[in-house]
């Protein structure tokens, strides 16, 4: 196959570099400016001739401090890029979703290039979509001119883009895997539940996913009045947002995670809301059926809260008197006892709560999504449990995001997520993308991780919670998170306030 591809809406000529062809910037929605700004995303328009696709597409608008290059931003950024083998055909496709809070991140960093999924044999796929205030900031209780969900919005039209397009680049539109980390597994987790996704894809991986970060319109409000707040306006005055320049948008943004925590102890971050595109929280439209056709990867990693509560930094909660205000302000506050009994083990406050935000953010509704799914179809669970060097010796453990180099296969370059890496010696390296990579790879082809592992993987049901540790020696555990599981399960917080 050449590197020209032709498309429903026109033909794209990529670039083709040592048996791998690229097409990178393929628009796969209208530009979300102008009138579309703050509107759910409106098919992509035909083009007449050939369009290159052989340079990265803007980036969207990045809503949080991050000390990664960031590069040209656009509003106008709802681009995609596809590697694929050479002469690729029905070959199975890996689509990526960044994380990222669902406030920073975009396709083209290079930690997320698809080189090394197309020397396997897969078409890979990784797509922007609107991040911050542009995409999950709920203005439709002001002024219901405004679209809730458009990010959820960019994300499911991206897939029906690859749905109908990827047979063109040698994909197989039967044969489609969802895969993202933290906002990205959330996305996943999310796109289990939107009734609009359904049959759009038929495998998913969710590494730390925070599937619970989907609020109802009310507890949204919470926090777009203290962006309002910020941004000077009153919520009659919300109309503005849509000629306001971006950059008096972004400014008052970076305030509102710190605002919300101070004022909301343990709320998540602006995210999704319930709406006509989720209707559900993810574990309660599963448990209806809404992803019976999809098998699914879901896992956690060790220590997920150090990179969020380290050196006094606090995302949420910021200590023992927060989680006492935040059981409180959400009714629960008779389930204290039980959670210091779980967490007092623990020698220092900051440990506990890190480990509290591990266990609420990320590990229990995993279980949650993991149980119920596993009721519908084939079900794998995993913990990551090991450190490199770098993540050790600046006391992160088995921290968020550190696995993504490995399972992606990107281990070398510049930035944040190669340097959890950088010292780990290089046959330690090897192994986990043995194992971590090389699981991923036979998911995608087969619809099974094993293969490359020393021991079975085995699948997941809600009895024996059965869950893969990689680690230097891998190992299998039954309902490793028991008593986490049973403290947690039924502490709703910030559900409609």
């Amino acid at each position: 196959m050449g590197t020209i591809a032709e498309t429903k809406y026109g033909k794209l000529e990529g670039i083709k570099e040592n048996g791998i062809n690229k097409w990178l910037g393929i628009p796969y929605a209208k530009p979300p400016v102008g009138e579309l700004r703050f509107k759910r995303t409106v098919e992509c328009e035909p083009w007449n001739g050939v369009r290159y696709a052989k340079k990265h597409g803007s980036k969207p608008h990045q809503f949080a401090n991050t000390s990664e290059e960031v590069g040209i931003e656009s509003e106008d950024c709802l681009y995609m890029n596809i590697w694929a083998p050479e002469n690729a055909k029905n070959s199975p496709v890996f689509v990526w979703i960044y994380g990222g809070a669902y406030a920073m991140g975009s396709c083209s960093e290079a930690y997320y290039d698809g080189t090394n999924f197309a020397k396997e044999g897969i078409v890979y796929v990784a797509f922007n979509y609107r991040l911050g205030v542009l995409g999950f900031y709920d203005f439709t209780m002001y002024d219901d001119s405004f679209d809730s969900n458009c990010g959820v919005s960019d994300q499911i039209m991206a897939l029906k883009w690859v749905k109908e397009n990827i047979e063109a680049f040698g994909g197989d539109p039967n044969n489609i895997t969802i895969a993202g980390e933290s906002a990205g597994a959330a996305s996943v987790t999310n796109m289990l539940a939107v009734p609009k996704a359904k049959g759009l894809f038929n495998k998913a991986i969710a590494e730390s996913p925070l599937p619970g970060c989907v609020t109802s319109h009310n507890t949204a409000r919470l926090i777009t009045d203290i962006y309002l707040k910020r941004l000077g306006l009153e919520a009659s005055e919300v109309h503005k947002l849509k000629t306001m320049e971006l950059e008096d948008i972004k400014k008052a943004a970076l305030y509102v995670i710190d605002d919300t925590c101070s004022s909301y102890p343990g709320m998540y971050i602006p995210g999704p809301v319930l709406d006509d595109l989720i209707p559900r929280l993810p574990w309660e439209g599963i448990a209806l059926g809404s992803s019976k056709g999809v098998k699914l990867i879901i896992g956690t990693n060790h220590d997920e809260g150090t990179l969020f509560i380290n050196k006094n930094k606090s995302m949420l909660p910021g200590g023992w008197k927060d989680v006492e205000r935040m059981l409180r302000m959400n009714k629960c506050f008779d389930s204290l006892p039980k959670i210091h009994k779980l967490y007092d083990k623990f020698s220092e406050e900051m440990i506990q709560i890190q480990e509290i935000m591990k266990d609420r953010t990320f590990l229990v509704d995993s279980i949650k999504v993991a149980d119920a799914q596993s009721e519908k179809n084939d079900t794998w669970m995993y913990r990551f449990d090991y450190a490199p060097i770098s993540a050790k010796l600046n006391g992160l453990g088995a921290t968020h995001a550190v696995e993504v180099s490995v399972a992606l296969n990107n281990t070398k370059g510049e930035g944040i997520a190669y340097s959890f890496w950088r010292d780990t010696p290089e046959d330690i390296i090897k192994k986990f993308i043995e194992n971590m990579h090389m699981s991923w790879v036979n998911f995608a082809k087969t619809g099974d991780p094993n293969g490359n592992l020393d021991i079975e993987w085995k699948k997941y049901d809600s009895k024996s919670r059965t869950t893969f540790v990689f680690d230097e020696e891998n190992k299998v555990e039954n309902n490793p998170a028991k008593d986490i599981y049973e403290t947690w399960r039924d502490i709703k917080l910030y559900t409609d306030i």
